[in-house]
């Protein structure tokens, strides 16, 4: 997973906190703040964008409206006792971009927390985040084409939902090692 923080200068110790904790929990973190060594990589190929925001967070507004002409999920994150913008109360009534953003006050000992849900919506879905967004490619034999072929004729599915509803996600959903993990987050 790899998420872009925006995040004004002042906040750079916080930002190094979300970078440790995402690292720690297998994101990869994309910023501004970074050192120049980190590589880059485009706003399409990103899952999500993390707003921390205070007034010097100049680029936060731009990097909204990009993440929504690309239906990528927002967390904006809000000191608790600060306002919500106007803007972003005019883009929480608009019912499409709703789906995409959410809006947390967090103190700085619970960031962790408002970053863990972000993460738990994106992995098992809300609303348009449910939607598959990452590309991978695997080889199979014939054999098995020919039997997802087959199976999804059966199920009027295409074999990549198919494969990810029932075998992926029975998986997963049976793997208590990767439970205790999602437990410690």
């Amino acid at each position: 997973m790899k998420f872009y923080l925006s995040a004004a200068v002042s906040d750079n110790e916080l930002a190094k906190k979300i970078d440790e904790y995402l690292s720690k929990n297998g994101v990869i973190l994309f910023s501004h703040l970074q050192n120049s060594d980190t590589p880059a990589t485009t706003f399409e190929k990103l899952e999500g964008l993390i707003v921390l925001t205070n007034a010097q967070n100049t680029e936060s507004g731009y990097l909204c409206a990009l993440a929504i002409a690309q239906r990528k999920p927002i967390l904006y994150l809000l000191p608790l006792g600060n306002m919500i913008p106007d803007e972003i109360k005019l883009l929480q009534s608009n019912p499409q971009v709703s789906k995409l953003l959410m809006v947390k006050f967090f103190q700085e000992n619970n960031i962790e927390s408002r970053l863990a849900e972000f993460i738990d919506l994106l992995e098992n879905g809300r609303g348009d985040w449910e939607l598959p967004t990452i590309k991978f490619t695997w080889r199979i034999s014939p054999r098995i084409e020919r039997y997802l072929r087959w199976k999804t004729v059966n199920t009027k599915k295409t074999k990549a939902d198919w494969l990810r509803e029932y075998l992926l996600k029975e998986i997963i959903d049976k793997d208590e090692e990767y439970k205790g993990f999602l437990r410690n987050i």
